[in-house]
């Protein structure tokens, strides 16, 4: 059996490895899930023979020699390396050969997104044509993304990249290839760090080393499953019980919830479970109440990573409800207008649910902090429909 010793020994190695944070550039300027300003441009820029790392196509031969036996591709014509081309995030062509890139960090894929990207391609004459599907660990694309790419082209011309192996370990080649000169290998170093804390990486080798020999020590490895289970029952007890709070605040401010929320579903838990166990099509949760004087419109809570809120018209951004509601709610700092969405913040502070960090999970083990967290979101929507009944 586990015992205490054990934890306070994985923490005293954690405290003892885990470097202070440092000034990060990356970090300073931009987001670290930021995927097109900051991955896609800095990664793109490495790719491209021109891009402003002085090495030519050094770099991308590396990318390329890594993925040799899944991507089977080899560059022989003028290279040249795009980003958001045709909303395609990372593009490189070379004659007939067409690889898209498509970098997703913490975003959901749209419908048929990479089937439609294949098909640009294809429209625009390229024979061979590559996709490779960039994820902080080298998930699968859903369903929804792939459903009109044919079987074959799922089969040998799809290839999952990750930034916790693949990218992590080309950048750190990059880095010894750029030693001599400064600005770039300084720059390679910062973005390595960046990789770290968005996969929650061990950099220390001397760490690992530390654990995986602590592991095998008193067969504390054969009771690893039942920690696993144990961690993902409480992610969905503190899960759930934001959910609930969040639903409680709601129903005391707007009235009932609505038939698909997920409060009043017959078996909560099992969804929330599944959403933390990033089972198929557990994808969103969601909240709402009919907003009062509107046809079609609903005070939404919705998780997608994030946990985020506001205002959703069923008729979208052309309807009349939304364009009222986006008139009034136009000065609401911190706010987004989306597709469906007039009006929508995310929740405070902004949690990825699908990749918590330490301190997230220091944050929401405390009931306060749990119940602060919910009252923030059922405040700002009060605020929200406050601002909607003065100005009719």
């Amino acid at each position: 059996m586990i015992s205490n010793q054990f934890f306070k020994y994985v923490q005293l190695l954690h405290e003892k490895y885990t470097r202070k944070p440092e000034y990060n550039l990356f970090s300073v300027l931009r987001s670290e899930s930021d995927e097109v300003r900051l991955h896609s441009r800095f990664l793109a820029d490495l790719l491209n023979p021109n891009g402003s790392h002085s090495h030519h196509d050094t770099f991308l031969k590396l990318f390329l020699k890594r993925l040799k036996e899944s991507l089977q591709v080899e560059l022989t014509q003028e290279v040249t390396v795009d980003t958001e081309y045709k909303n395609i995030d990372i593009l490189i062509r070379s004659g007939k050969t067409a690889i898209v890139i498509e970098n997703k960090i913490y975003a959901s894929d749209q419908d048929k997104q990479l089937s439609n990207y294949y098909q640009k391609m294809k429209d625009e004459g390229y024979k061979n044509i590559k996709l490779i599907y960039l994820t902080r660990t080298g998930y699968e694309p859903s369903d929804q993304s792939t459903k009109e790419l044919p079987d074959k082209v799922k089969e040998k011309d799809l290839t999952l990249v990750s930034y916790e192996h693949d990218i992590y370990d080309w950048v750190t080649r990059c880095t010894e290839i750029a030693a001599r000169d400064a600005p770039l290998r300084e720059a390679c170093i910062q973005y390595l760090d960046v990789i770290s804390k968005i996969t929650n990486k061990i950099e220390s080798q001397d760490h690992m080393d530390k654990l995986k020999a602590l592991l095998l020590t008193d067969n504390n490895m054969a009771r690893l499953p039942d920690l696993f289970s144990a961690y993902n029952e409480i992610l969905t007890d503190l899960q759930l019980d934001i959910w609930n709070k969040i639903a409680e605040g709601m129903k005391r401010e707007f009235g009932e919830l609505c038939d698909n929320s997920v409060t009043i579903q017959d078996f909560p838990r099992d969804l929330v479970r599944n959403y933390v166990e990033n089972k198929r099509s557990s994808k969103y949760h969601n909240i709402n109440v009919k907003l009062d004087g509107y046809k079609k419109t609903y005070i939404l809570v919705e998780q997608d990573h994030y946990i985020y809120f506001g205002i959703h018209c069923k008729n979208g951004s052309t309807s009349q409800e939304y364009k009222d509601i986006a008139k009034k709610t136009k000065n609401f700092i911190n706010s987004y207008r989306w597709s469906s969405m007039p009006i929508a913040i995310h929740a405070e502070p902004q949690i990825n649910f699908k990749n918590l960090t330490p301190e997230n999970l220091s944050y929401l083990a405390i009931e306060a902090n749990r119940q602060s967290y919910a009252d923030f979101i059922v405040n700002m929507l009060k605020e929200i429909t406050v601002t909607l009944k003065q100005q009719s």
